[in-house]
C-alpha cells in the first residue's frame, strides 16, 4: 500500500512537471521510472556537505516585509506585475477565465497595511495572453487577440489597439490566459520593444519617442525544423504552433550584437549556413533587407531546443537509458562580449552522451575583433567552460538552465549551472522520497579566464519525505541582489516550509557558506516563485503564487526593507 502510494506520488509530480510541454515524451519517462520500480531498484541519491571556507565578511542581510493576497478562487490564474495604476509600489494584476469563458482583469493596489483589489473589470473574448510593457512612460497591460496585439486604459476601463499583427499560437490552452514575455530592448535605447515570433520569422516593433511603437517587420528566417517531429510527438513543429514552452524556443533563435562597429545593436539569425544582421539604422528602427556573413568555426544548428527533433525516431526507452551509441551535437549558444573589448564573442554549446539524461556540456568561446565593416570570430578556441551537470540534454524542457551574468559585481561574466539529477539515482529519489534533487556549480571568471572546475559548488538535497501528501518537492531557484549591495544572491526552496538565502560576497566563493534561513510556503511548481522589484529601490523583491484546487489561490511577497 505504502509502495503504491509513492509510485502514485511520483506519476502524478512527473504529468504535472509534463504540462509544461505539448509533447507526451514525460509520460514515456513516467513509464519507463515504473517499469523500474517494479523491478525493485531502490537507489537513493546521498547527501553530503560540502566544506568551503570563507573569511569573514561585512554582508548586508535580506531583511524583508511579508505580505499576502487572497485572489480568489478560478481553475486558471495568470500573475503579472506592473505599475498600472500609478502608485510608488508595484501592483498585483490577475487574469483568468470563468466558466461562462469570460476573461477577468483583477488589479490589487498597494495601500498602509498590504495590497487592495483597486480594478475588477473584464477582458475581450479572444484575449490568448497577456504581458507588461513599459511606453508613453507608464507600465501598461498589453494583450493579445487573433489579429491585433492591445493595450489596456485604465482609465477608460478599454482595451485599445497597439499594433496590428496575427500570430500562429493554436497551441494555448483554451482554458487559461498565460503570461508569455513579447518586450525587451532590442535596439539599446532602454525603452520596451516587440518581438512576436512567428513560424515563418519574427514580428518586431520598436518603441519611438512619442511613446508609440513603429510599425511591425517580419526579420529572420522560417524555423529549420518547422515541419520535421520531436521526439514522441504526432504533430510537425509547424503544426504545433506557438505555446507557452515553443515560445522559449522560437525566441532563442534571436540573437543581438553589434555586428559593424557603429555602437547601434543589430539583429542576428543564423539561415542554413551563414548568419542574417538586420542593421540598426540612426532612428532606432531595423533594416528589413539583411547582409550576410559566414564563420570558420562548425556546428549543427541554432538553439538547444534542437535537441528535441536531434532524437527523433529513436527508440526512448533507450535513449533515456543509453543502450545506443555515443552522440555529438554542436549548437550556437549565444553571442556576448567576454573579453570586454567591446566586440561580441561567439559561444558554441557541445552535447554528448549516449542517454539523453547524462549528456556532457562543453562551452567553447570563439573571440570576436572588427574586420571589414562587420565583426569576424576566432577559428581558435579561447575560452572553455566544462560544467560538472550531466542534464544538458533536458535544456530545452528546463531540467537544466543557465545563468549568465556578473555575479560578484566585478565587471565580468560569471556563470552558474543548474542541473536536475536526471539519472537513475535521482529519480528514484523523487520516486521514494518525495524530493528532486539538484546540483548547482558556478564559474567565476578571474583575470579574463574560467577555471577547470566550478568556483563553488551547491547540492541541493531536499529532505526525505517518503509520506508528504503534498507530493514531490521541486526547489526553487533563483538568482539576483535582494539585499542591494550590487551582487547576485542565491535564493533556494529548501523544503515546503523553508527558503534559504546564500547572499553575494566578494572574493572567490561568491556566496556564504551558510544561508539566511526564511519561513514561507514554497510552491509546487517552481515557476510560481520569481524575483520583481515591487518598489524600484534596486532590491529584487520575491512573489510567490500558490494555486489551488480546493481554496483561494493565493500571491505571497516578500518585500525588502
Amino acid at each position: 500500500m505504502v509502495e503504491n502510494r509513492v509510485i502514485l506520488n511520483l506519476m502524478v509530480s512527473l504529468v504535472y512537471m509534463s504540462e509544461l510541454v505539448y509533447m507526451p515524451i514525460f509520460r514515456t519517462i513516467a513509464q519507463c521510472l515504473f517499469c523500474i520500480s517494479v523491478l525493485g531498484i531502490t537507489l537513493i541519491g546521498c547527501s553530503k556537505k560540502i566544506r568551503e571556507d570563507v573569511k569573514s565578511v561585512s554582508i548586508t542581510p535580506f531583511t524583508y516585509d511579508k505580505y499576502e493576497i487572497d485572489t480568489g478562487t478560478a481553475k486558471h490564474q495568470t500573475i503579472v506585475s506592473g505599475f498600472l495604476l500609478g502608485g510608488a509600489v508595484a501592483d498585483i494584476a490577475v487574469v483568468n477565465i470563468d466558466k461562462d469563458k469570460s476573461r477577468h482583469l483583477h488589479v490589487y493596489t498597494f495601500k498602509n497595511s498590504g495590497w487592495e483589489l483597486g480594478l475588477n473589470t473584464t477582458l475581450r473574448q479572444q484575449v490568448l495572453f497577456v504581458d507588461i510593457a513599459n511606453f508613453d512612460g507608464h507600465d501598461r497591460l498589453i494583450t493579445y487577440e487573433p489579429g491585433h496585439l492591445n493595450w489596456f486604459d485604465i482609465d477608460s476601463d478599454t482595451e485599445r489597439v497597439l499594433i496590428d499583427i496575427d500570430i500562429k499560437c493554436n497551441g494555448l490552452n483554451a482554458n487559461k490566459i498565460p503570461h508569455i514575455d513579447i518586450t525587451r530592448d532590442l535596439n539599446g535605447d532602454g525603452r520596451d520593444d516587440l518581438v512576436l515570433p512567428n513560424i515563418d520569422g519574427f514580428w518586431i516593433s520598436t518603441q519611438m519617442d512619442n511613446g508609440s511603437f513603429s510599425e511591425p517587420i517580419k526579420v529572420g528566417p522560417p524555423d529549420p525544423f518547422l515541419d520535421e517531429k520531436p521526439m514522441d510527438e504526432s504533430r510537425s513543429y509547424r503544426e504545433v504552433g506557438i505555446n507557452t514552452l515553443t515560445v522559449f524556443w522560437y525566441l532563442s533563435r534571436l540573437h543581438q550584437m553589434d555586428y559593424d562597429q557603429d555602437g547601434r545593436i543589430d539583429l542576428v539569425f543564423w539561415n542554413e549556413d551563414h548568419f542574417d544582421v538586420y542593421l540598426q539604422r540612426a532612428d532606432g528602427m531595423f533594416s528589413t533587407d539583411a547582409v550576410t556573413f559566414t564563420v570558420d568555426v562548425s556546428f549543427d544548428t541554432d538553439g538547444a531546443y534542437a535537441i528535441a527533433f536531434a532524437f527523433s525516431g529513436e527508440n526512448l526507452f533507450s535513449l533515456m537509458f543509453g543502450f545506443r551509441e555515443n552522440s555529438k551535437h554542436k549548437m550556437l549558444h549565444m553571442f556576448r562580449d567576454f573579453n570586454c573589448d567591446g566586440v561580441a564573442d561567439m559561444v558554441i554549446h557541445t552535447l554528448e552522451g549516449r542517454s539523453l539524461g547524462k549528456q556532457h556540456s562543453l562551452y567553447q568561446v570563439h573571440f570576436g575583433e572588427q574586420a571589414n565593416n562587420g565583426t569576424k570570430f576566432s577559428q581558435d578556441i579561447d575560452l572553455t567552460i566544462r560544467p560538472t551537470g550531466k542534464a544538458g540534454g533536458l535544456l530545452p524542457w528546463g531540467y537544466a538552465y543557465q545563468w549568465w551574468q556578473d555575479i560578484d559585481g566585478d565587471g565580468q561574466i560569471d556563470i552558474l549551472f543548474k542541473d536536475v539529477k536526471t539519472a537513475i539515482g535521482g529519480m528514484v529519489r523523487a520516486m521514494v522520497g518525495n524530493s528532486i534533487p539538484i546540483d548547482l556549480a558556478f564559474f567565476r571568471m578571474e583575470e579574463g579566464m574560467y577555471p577547470h572546475k566550478p568556483t563553488v559548488t551547491r547540492r541541493l538535497r531536499p529532505s526525505l519525505e517518503i509520506f508528504n501528501a503534498q507530493g514531490v518537492f521541486f526547489p526553487a531557484v533563483l538568482l539576483g541582489d535582494v539585499n542591494g549591495d550590487n551582487r547576485s544572491d542565491l535564493i533556494v526552496g529548501k523544503n515546503w516550509s523553508e527558503m534559504n538565502v546564500y547572499l553575494g560576497i566578494p572574493g572567490p566563493k561568491l556566496l556564504t557558506r551558510d544561508p539566511q534561513k526564511v519561513t514561507v510556503a514554497m510552491p509546487h511548481d517552481e515557476r510560481n516563485m520569481r524575483l520583481v522589484d515591487l518598489n524600484k529601490d534596486n532590491k529584487q523583491d520575491i512573489l510567490i503564487y500558490h494555486p489551488s484546487s480546493s481554496e483561494p489561490h493565493r500571491v505571497v511577497m516578500l518585500k525588502t526593507r
